[in-house]
């Protein structure tokens, strides 16, 4: 019994910490995309992605524990990358917000 209980609780913290992915947060936009949501959730999408980008744990660990410049490089481009797409996403649905 206490191993189901054990099993239920980190599959639920697991799905706490998955929102806080960026790539969920894509995931959560092409969702929306595909059921055809407003453009101002889209938007608060994008800005979500941008900030996860901009506050990636992995990014800020590396650069205070002191990891080698390649670690830091790796995810400091991945940390930009990702900023970017939330920033051309919220830019598209603003965009086309306007548009319409």
């Amino acid at each position: 019994m206490q191993q189901i209980l054990l099993v239920k609780t980190i599959s639920k913290m697991l799905s706490g910490i998955s929102k806080w992915c960026a790539y969920s947060q894509m995931y959560r936009l092409l969702l929306a995309l595909f059921n055809g949501a407003e453009w101002s959730e889209q938007t608060k999408v994008g800005r979500n992605i941008a900030l996860l980008g901009i506050f990636c744990p992995f990014f800020w660990f590396a650069l205070f524990s002191g990891a080698d410049l390649s670690v830091l490089t790796f995810h400091a481009c991945h940390s930009s990358i990702v900023f970017l797409i939330g920033v051309v996403i919220m830019i598209i649905s603003l965009t086309n917000k306007k548009q319409n």
